[in-house]
């Protein structure tokens, strides 16, 4: 299967599934407003599908600039997704707790995430708690995360491809460049770095290798700081801000970064999805839990692009 075949597919299925669920006007929280580039892909992904439909966004914000409201019975509330739901990255998932208990008379839909919990107590203990909501959906990100909450959560639960798939092509297009430079060994410098060292190895081209992580992670810079001091005089200058110009920057620099090179060796799942949105053929190595192997093995082990060490 090619580019081409592989993201109508998956972008085929998301809306096929997944747009059925959004029946009336929505807030859409839990925004990532940092420096991960791959987070900021999610969201533009959510964005476009959302905007291609006929109902209205009343809110949106990041879980630090959200404020308690009263939120209409009938409007739905959308939470983020990524790879942030379990005990790995935990202020996200007890934000999305919080808001589980307060809005129970909500329509709420978790956009798809991997999940994953070294703690089985913390993952009853969450599965419980979203057992009280009686129209939530949560929408998995990969089969594994699909099989643990079929056996673990009592809520509806879907199978679904990451939403960065939904991104439109001619958003990219615009920003491409002409590869310059020759290897990327983008090596992620955060907790979710596998443990192995062989990387160098499975280089097998010729030319400058290069080991980075996203440069916005390597160096967040000015527009990064903004936020902060923004926030300190008001929250909805800071939503503005990221959502029409720190977003659209992040994204023209990870688009920019990626097309630059040659070759790309990755050990982050949105490296490896901007690369087939780009139509790069790429290397894919396996994070710290394996989120990208159960992606990989769920949706494009079909693919003749992609090489994935284990």
């Amino acid at each position: 299967m090619n580019f081409e075949q592989k993201i109508d597919e998956l972008k085929n299925k998301i809306y096929e599934e997944f747009t059925p669920l959004i029946d009336s006007d929505y807030i859409h929280l839990d925004l990532p407003y940092h420096s991960n580039i791959g987070d900021t892909l999610i969201w533009e992904g959510e964005d476009t599908l959302l905007k291609n439909l006929p109902y209205k966004c009343l809110h949106k914000s990041s879980l630090f600039t959200f404020k308690e409201s009263k939120i209409p019975e009938s409007a739905i509330i959308l939470l983020h997704g990524g790879g942030n739901f379990g005990d790995l990255w935990r202020r996200f998932q007890d934000f999305r707790l919080d808001i589980i208990k307060q809005y129970k008379n909500n329509k709420i839909i978790i956009f798809p995430q991997t999940v994953w919990y070294k703690n089985e107590l913390q993952a009853k203990a969450d599965a419980e708690k979203m057992a009280l909501h009686r129209n939530l959906t949560i929408c998995a990100r990969d089969k594994i995360s699909y099989d643990f909450l079929k056996t673990h959560f009592n809520n509806n639960i879907l199978l679904l491809p990451d939403m960065a798939f939904c991104i439109e092509q001619q958003r990219l297009k615009r920003y491409i460049a002409k590869p310059t430079k020759d290897i990327l060994l983008l090596k992620r410098r955060d907790q979710e770095l596998s443990s192995r060292d062989d990387y160098y190895k499975y280089i097998t081209e010729e030319g400058n290798i290069e080991e980075r992580d996203w440069p916005s992670v390597e160096r967040p810079g000015i527009a990064r700081d903004l936020i902060e001091k923004m926030g300190i005089l008001s929250k909805s200058a800071v939503d503005k801000y990221v959502n029409y110009l720190y977003r659209p920057y992040l994204i023209k620099k990870g688009i920019i970064f990626i097309s630059e090179y040659k070759y790309i060796y990755a050990t982050r799942l949105h490296v490896a999805i901007l690369s087939i949105l780009l139509n790069k053929p790429f290397v894919f190595f396996d994070n710290s839990y394996g989120k990208n192997s159960a992606f990989y093995d769920t949706w494009l082990s079909d693919s003749d692009f992609i090489k994935f060490i284990r």
